[in-house]
């Protein structure tokens, strides 16, 4: 169970889930969020019979969006945020995740365009997607820069209380996705991402109103930025 507090999977070391696992992520000051950092990677790989399931550590009944953070995936794919931009002393190519604070773990961006963040395979996260603050936010699933490498299929984002899947910059692919109940965008992709997305489902319920099926855009920072966003996304 993760309580309170980030849950890093670092310097060099590779996060293994079989199969079956639930994953519990408790409520707090900050939420628990599971981390993979640049140096890290994860290999979630569920089964269609047995997936793997992160969810809010409340008792069922009494979980609600936004319990926990969500699940990150930081890689070292090319971004296009400027240097110091939005008032970090980042360099150019690189910055710092929404929803962390401005530290080594939460840094993203690079040069390599086949960066392998870890695989996610048969995997629903739920209740997710804790707002820390205005534009400050974590998503049930987020990739930040990862490259053509990082493996994502058969997911499933329910009852976040931010976006369902969001990409910033980087050059992943993902098949199979399925957004519901969320109170945000079920697809959101910015800072140059280049990737393709095929296979998303998002099912929404006029009891519970969300945002946007895709919001996509290039940089806040600077429109005219390179890499430009440019995903592929079809069926």
């Amino acid at each position: 169970i993760v309580r309170r507090k980030l849950l890093r999977v670092m310097t060099g070391a590779t996060l293994t889930i079989e199969p079956g696992t639930f994953i519990f992520g408790v409520p707090g000051t900050p939420p628990a969020v599971l981390l993979v950092t640049q140096s890290g990677k994860i290999r979630a790989r569920g089964t269609r019979a047995r997936p793997i399931v992160m969810t809010s550590g409340l008792p069922i009944g009494r979980r609600n969006r936004g319990d926990w953070g969500g699940l990150i995936m930081l890689g070292r794919a090319p971004i296009n945020v400027p240097a110091n931009s939005g008032g970090n002393q980042n360099a150019a190519g690189t910055f710092y995740i929404e929803g962390l604070n401005t530290t080594p773990d939460g840094q993203y961006g690079g040069d390599d365009p086949n960066w392998d963040c870890g695989s996610l395979e048969y995997v629903r996260v739920e209740f997710a997607g804790s707002i820390l603050s205005p534009n400050n936010e974590v998503n049930s699933i987020t990739w930040g820069a990862c490259g053509k490498a990082t493996v994502a299929h058969h997911l499933q984002a329910s009852y976040g209380l931010d976006d369902a899947f969001e990409w910033f910059g980087g050059s992943s692919d993902a098949r199979y996705l399925v957004g519901n109940m969320g109170r945000d965008d079920y697809l959101d992709f910015q800072l140059g991402y280049t990737g393709r997305v095929q296979y998303l489902i998002a099912l929404q319920s006029p009891d519970y109103p969300g945002n946007r099926g895709i919001e996509g855009d290039n940089s806040e920072y600077n429109a005219a930025s390179e890499p430009f966003s440019a995903p592929v996304v079809y069926n």
